[in-house]
């Protein structure tokens, strides 16, 4: 799994949710039914931040605002080389090993088999909203899972001026 343009095709149900769908006996129960039976409303409320994050434009560039530091970006810039895109790609990238490190991901539920369906699902939310709030931008979202396991699923993103169809960058 990776690649600029996540899409989460293959939708398999984790498997948690499967065996509550079992043990209830009703196959048509839907995702839905179990955020409402199991008290998801909080966990789905707090999620929003991470599905629609909260960004900051700052130098001809959009950032996560919860990741995001003024004083490094700074840094960042006053080095040779270093170009826009990749300081977003750097300020931007979330590791879902890191944002769930509380949570167990190998016990019986297999969250962290779970993850790389949540990454995709997340490049995707990511690359509609921040496409709504900066149309004069091209967002380029990139989804990973590295083969060596070092990083688990990631997701990050980075801008660039939307080039207009007389091939100059737009306003």
């Amino acid at each position: 799994m990776s690649g600029s343009n996540p899409v989460w095709a293959e939708r398999t149900p984790p498997a948690f949710f499967r065996r509550w769908r079992a043990e209830w006996r009703d196959e048509g129960l839907s995702p839905a039914h179990y955020l409402d039976f199991e008290g998801g409303l909080r966990a789905v409320l707090v999620a929003a931040w991470l599905f629609c994050p909260e960004t900051v434009a700052y130098r001809g560039c959009v950032f996560l605002k919860e990741r995001f530091c003024r004083g490094t970006v700074d840094d960042w810039f006053a080095k040779p080389g270093d170009d826009r895109q990749r300081i977003e790609a750097v300020v931007n990238h979330v590791e879902l090993w890191d944002t769930f490190a509380n949570t167990p991901l190998t016990d019986g539920d297999r969250l962290g088999e779970e993850l790389p369906q949540l990454a995709l699902a997340l490049g995707e939310c990511w690359r509609g909203v921040l496409s709504v709030r900066h149309p004069e931008r091209k967002i380029t979202v990139e989804v990973s899972d590295e083969e060596d396991g070092s990083y688990g699923p990631t997701v990050t993103f980075w801008t660039r001026p939307a080039t207009s169809a007389f091939g100059r960058s737009g306003p």
